[in-house]
Parts: C-alpha cells; sequence; structure tokens
C-alpha cells in the first residue's frame, strides 16, 4: 500500500519532494506491486534537486518503504544538470549516490565544450562530467581544429580546462600528438586554446618528429614546446638539446643547444 501511494505522489507533477527524492512524470503509469517496479511512459520526465531527465520511458525500482532505489530511462535520453548536459539512448540512475550514467551513443556538455564517448556519467551536486572512450565532437572543417580521443575525459566546471588520460590522441590537420595525460584549455567559445602534455609526449608531421618529457602546445599558433630531454628528427636528420619547437605545418624545426647527428644510407657491397 506504501508502495502504490508513493507511486501515485511520484506521477503528480509538482509534488515538492525534499531534497534527494525523485519525482516522475509522465502519460502513462503501469505499476506493478507485486514486484515494486513501475513503468513511466510517455513524455517521461524525472526530477530530484538541480537534475532534470527526460526521455520516453522510465522504468522505476522501489525498496521496502516505497522510495525509489534507481531508475532506467529509455529512448531519447536527455539531462540537464545546471550547464551540464548529457544524450544517449538510454540512462541509469542511482538515487542514494546521485549518480547518472548514460550510455547508447552518448555525448555530454559542460558550458561550452562537448564530447562523445562509450559512457557519460554525472553526479548531482557535483560540477563534473566524465566521459569514458572519450572523442572531441569537432564541427567543419575538422582539419581547422585540435581533436582529441582518449580512454578517460574529466570535465571541470570550476576550471576552464579539462583533463585527459590513456592513449591521448591529438589531431590538428596533418600533425598528431601523442602522450599519457594531456589538459587541455578552453576559450569561452569551447574551443581548445592550449594543451599541456605530462609524462612523455610524441609528435610527428611527415618527416618531422619531436619527443621529450613534457609539451606545452600553442594551439592558435600551432606551436608546440618540447622539454625534457627532447630530441626531435627532420628528414634524416636527428637532433636533440634543451629545447624543441615544432610549428604545425611549418618545414623546418627549432632546437635549442642543438648536437645534431645526420643519417648516412651504407651502401651494399656488390
Amino acid at each position: 500500500m506504501i508502495a502504490v501511494l508513493v507511486s501515485l505522489l511520484l506521477a503528480a507533477p509538482d509534488a515538492g519532494l525534499p531534497a534527494g527524492h525523485l519525482q516522475v512524470n509522465a502519460d502513462k503509469l503501469d505499476f506493478r506491486n507485486k514486484e515494486s517496479r513501475a513503468l513511466y511512459s510517455g513524455h517521461a520526465i524525472a526530477r530530484r534537486d538541480t537534475m532534470t531527465l527526460t526521455c520516453d520511458e522510465i522504468e522505476a525500482f522501489f525498496d521496502a518503504s516505497g522510495e525509489i532505489q534507481r531508475i532506467e530511462a529509455r529512448g531519447n535520453v536527455h539531462a540537464i544538470d545546471g550547464d551540464r548536459e548529457a544524450w544517449g539512448d538510454r540512462a541509469n540512475f542511482i538515487n542514494e549516490t546521485g549518480v547518472l550514467t548514460v550510455t547508447g551513443k552518448p555525448r555530454g556538455k559542460q558550458g561550452a565544450r562537448e564530447v562523445e564517448g562509450e559512457v557519460v556519467t554525472v553526479v548531482t551536486g557535483i560540477d563534473r562530467l566524465v566521459v569514458t572512450k572519450a572523442r572531441t565532437r569537432v564541427k567543419e572543417p575538422r582539419d581547422q581544429r585540435l581533436a582529441i580521443d582518449a580512454d578517460l575525459l574529466t570535465l571541470e566546471g570550476i576550471k576552464n580546462e579539462a583533463k585527459w588520460t590513456g592513449h591521448v590522441k591529438a589531431v590538428k590537420g596533418k600533425t598528431t600528438l601523442l602522450s599519457p595525460e594531456v589538459t587541455a584549455i578552453y576559450d569561452e567559445q569551447g574551443e581548445i586554446d592550449r594543451v599541456l602534455a605530462r609524462g612523455g609526449v610524441e609528435v610527428t608531421e611527415g618527416d618531422r618528429w619531436a619527443r621529450g618529457q613534457n609539451g606545452d602546445y600553442d594551439v592558435p599558433k600551432g606551436m608546440l614546446v618540447v622539454t625534457g630531454k627532447p630530441q626531435a628528427r627532420q628528414g634524416k636528420t636527428r637532433m636533440k638539446g634543451t629545447k624543441v619547437i615544432f610549428f604545425s605545418g611549418a618545414e623546418f624545426l627549432e632546437v635549442e643547444n642543438a648536437e645534431t647527428v645526420i643519417e648516412v644510407e651504407k651502401k651494399k657491397v656488390q
């Protein structure tokens, strides 16, 4: 009986539930008391605190006291919490923890920054968005913008930056940068303005490459400064020094305090 009363309350609009509780509205409610679950279908909406989730249908699972433990959202999922948004085909929300995980070709947005991946995670009350197998959503023309892929992306709302970790690959035009960890600094339009690579960095373009422990990439200028025992190569010429400056789209490198080694092909003895 308690579960039935709670389900009717959740189905009513503007139920005025206290913080930490879910309010669910829909065109149709199918409540299954013996199974402690309910199906809300048709313009389904779930609200908790600052988060609003809309979708085609919501399946809610109740505990013994009639409170919702979790919900499963299906079809055209769209969640909004402050300046964070997430889209996908499906979502799972745990009421106790406030964790929403969105799957099914999901994408996420925080402010002007937008990404896609395999799983988008949002936690109510925490200004953060996490994306696994993250990929930058780049508008055309793609070769004019920097696109980043990584195993994991964390977008922080307080800072205008994002941390990409695990097999990071950044591509702009014909330039490719690889690193295990990258911090991207964004401008007010959500475009990546600067990239800081740590723990090893390698950049390649045509027959040129540069390697070192750290990299500082000025995206608008197309200039990457590599430090930490840097090395470079252009054609058959290899160099090392205290600093390597790599220019995207250029035909040269700059190396401070350079030591040069020119490779010579050995002639075959006939």
